[in-house]
Order: C-alpha cells, then structure tokens, then sequence
C-alpha cells in the first residue's frame, strides 16, 4: 500500500521527495512504474502523480530551445513537433514506442528515467544534443541525456530531485536531419533489440546505439571518419564498421550478441544512406 499525493507546484514535489526519498516514487504516465510495482520491483510508501503540477504537461518554444514538460505524452510530443523536420529523428523515435494506447500514456521524460538501455527515445535525444532539465530544493540544473543515465534503471537524479522536462536545442530551420531504426522480436510492443539514431547538420553527423550497451553509445569514431570524408556509400559502411566496434550488447532473450552486433552494423549503414538521400532531396 501506498500514499497517493496530488502535487500542485514542482516545488511540492521535491519537497515531498525529499522528506521520503527512496521510499517515494514519481508518477508521469505510469506506463513503466505501475507494471513494476506490481511485479514488486517497486514497493514505494508515496506516490506522487505530477501531472497535477500546472504546465508540466506543454511545450514551450524559446528563443534557443524546446522544452518538452515532464507529463507531455509520447503521442503528443510526436504531434507538437512532426511541423518541424529537423525534430523528425525523434518523432520516428517516440512513434515506435509500444503501441499508441501505450504512447497516449507515457510520457517522453519518464522514458528517459526508466533509463532502460533498449529505450528509444534516449538515442534520438542524444543525436540532438538534447538535455534533461533537474529541479531540485537548490534550483534548476541542466543535464546532458548520455550523462544523465548512468547505467541500467539509474540516473544522476539526486534526492529530492525531479525531472521537469527534456530540453531540445532550437535548430531555427538550419537543415539538419536524422533518422531512427530500430529492429525487434515484433514491430511494436516489443523492447528494441537494438536502435540506431544518425542526425546530421552541416559537416557534422552524430550517431547514438542503443540496446546494445548499459548505457546509449556514441560511435564518437565514425563521427570524425564523416567529418573528414563526408557521407558516402563507402564511409556510410566503415561508420557501420566502426559501429559495430563500439557496440558493447549481451546475449538475453531479445537476441544473441553477435546477432546484436550484425544489426548495429546493418541497422547504422541503412541509417546513414536513408540519411545522405534525405539530405540531398
């Protein structure tokens, strides 16, 4: 059994997180924590629902940014930022997620905090250079995505520290693209067994794996090899090359390691030439 709290300021929320800690937990679109508390992975004595909290549940464009509010769903996430194809790597990323009951749900931040390494938005956000926005008793602080997990189910979050949105740089219509694939068991409902976001604006080109490491890999690498080179047909299959290297997988039910590392290979090339056609249309 557990206390249900209905917080109206992030104020109230990290206050309450404070006096409890571990033993509170935070509600956003429950899609993950309420599974978990019923398979008793979870047992917290607090729960505080923060889509009570006034403005966590918009997006708002700055000068510089986007910030995406912890309680906005997956699906209307996807729907505020599908006018601007600079944000569709992350629009392909949060369609994927499970099924669209699922995604009318779930919320972009908690699947950011679940911090599973097969999570398919976190990929995305790192290709976009995105943060995680903290508020704590002390202030707001700003994390990167790749630094804020730190390894399966964890995150840099402190105690009587939330999250209170995912922050998006403003890219201003300077022609960037990205693109998100992803391979798994079934095309939905299922966790990835292993993802691949690629973005690239001007000379640069990110690339971020996911589901095959603790954590969402940069083939920092390949990057370089397609600063120097460009994109090409054959730096296209030495960034796969080298993608492969980087990728760290385990053998569990999804699939074996080896198999793990042929679909990085596969996966990244595809990505990177579904991405040069893009970029020349």
């Amino acid at each position: 059994m557990f206390e249900y709290h209905e917080p109206r300021s992030l104020a109230e929320v990290t206050s309450l997180l404070a006096a409890h800690g571990e033993a509170a937990k935070v509600l956003a679109g429950g899609t993950d924590l309420l599974v978990q508390i019923r398979k008793g992975r979870h047992q917290p004595r607090h729960l505080l629902n923060i889509k009570t909290v006034p403005g966590l549940d918009q997006v708002n464009f700055a000068e510089d940014c986007v910030e995406i509010g912890a309680a906005v769903t997956l699906h209307d996430g996807e729907k505020f930022l599908s006018a601007y194809p600079e944000y569709a790597v992350l629009c392909r990323a949060m369609h994927s997620v499970a099924s669209c009951q699922i995604r009318n749900r779930a919320t972009l931040a908690g699947n950011v905090c679940n911090a599973s390494p097969a999570a398919d938005t976190v990929p995305a956000l790192v290709v976009l250079g995105a943060n995680v926005k903290i508020h704590g008793t002390h202030g707001d602080r700003l994390v990167p995505v790749d630094r804020f997990l730190t390894g399966p189910g964890r995150t840099v979050l402190l105690t009587g520290e939330v999250v209170s949105a995912i922050v998006l740089p403003r890219m201003n219509g300077g022609g960037g693209r990205g693109v998100f694939l992803r391979k798994a068991r079934r095309p939905s409902l299922d966790l990835a067994t292993a993802n691949v976001a690629v973005y690239a604006a001007g000379e640069s080109c990110r690339i971020a794996l996911g589901a095959v490491g603790p954590t969402v890999i940069r083939v920092r690498e390949a990057e370089r090899l397609l600063a120097r080179q460009g994109l090409t047909a054959a730096t296209a299959a030495e960034a796969a090359r080298l993608a492969r290297s980087a990728a760290k997988p385990i053998t569990d039910v999804r699939g074996s390691d080896e198999y793990r590392l042929d679909l990085v290979s596969a996966l990244t090339e595809q990505a990177l030439l579904t991405l040069a056609m893009e970029v020349r249309a």
